[in-house]
């Protein structure tokens, strides 16, 4: 599959990608629709309570397969077809992608990088804490979760603002001792909350869920032990 040159130098930043990323960026066509996937639901990711935050499923897979969704997030921009054809195994093949698109170095967290990731047809959608990239998202087919920082009340009330005019299909609130104490403040938003962020133990995870979060994200596999049960 060619690669148009205007959307390489969009994404290398005005400098010639070098050998090694021309071939990582080719191999794009041996995953594009290998497993794509239609838009799917939010609620089917939310099905467990932990979503894996990782890039290399490494001697994860049998707990990571547990997940109904990943968040990719870490590398860079040249492995990730790598990590992806990972992610076509027997035990990861039903898992919902989403790459975190302001952290996976070398993409471009616009517009521009969103269309270049409609090229993988892997990955189910994105997350960022830029919220106006909700809506190209959605018209390349990908659902979205915008991140939100909260460290203080005006934090909360802008947060709370942003989120009633998101065309978003999520929002994931840092850290997750905050999404608790701001559940209410979120209610009327009626976006699907995620809590993440120092998430440590089976007891602040299920005090996220009780608070009425839809699942946490954690870097910790005894937490993705939790999914499946």
């Amino acid at each position: 599959m060619g690669l148009p040159g205007d959307r390489l130098t969009t994404l290398s930043g005005g400098r010639a990608a070098n050998a090694g990323q021309f071939a990582a960026l080719d191999s794009l066509s041996h995953l594009e629709g290998a497993t794509g996937m239609a838009r799917i639901s939010i609620d089917r990711c939310l099905r467990q309570p932990v979503i894996p935050v990782v890039w290399n499923p490494g001697s994860h897979e049998e707990l990571i397969g547990r997940a109904s969704a990943v968040f990719l997030q870490g590398g860079s921009l040249v492995e990730l077809p790598q990590v992806l054809q990972q992610f076509q195994s027997a035990h990861l093949e039903g898992v919902a992608l989403f790459a975190h698109i302001d952290l996976i170095a070398g993409l471009e967290n616009s517009q521009a990088g969103i269309e270049f990731l409609a090229n993988f047809g892997r990955l189910a959608g994105i997350v960022t804490v830029h919220h106006q990239l909700a809506v190209p998202a959605r018209k390349l087919g990908f659902l979205s979760v915008v991140r939100q920082f909260l460290s203080d009340s005006r934090a909360v009330a802008r947060g709370v603002g942003v989120a009633s005019k998101l065309q978003a299909d999520a929002i994931e609130i840092l850290p997750a001792a905050a999404a608790v104490k701001v559940a209410e403040d979120f209610k009327l938003t009626k976006l699907p909350r995620i809590a993440g962020g120092l998430c440590r133990t089976e007891a602040d995870v299920q005090e996220a869920l009780g608070s009425g979060c839809r699942a946490v994200t954690s870097t910790r596999p005894e937490l993705w032990a939790l999914n499946g049960r």
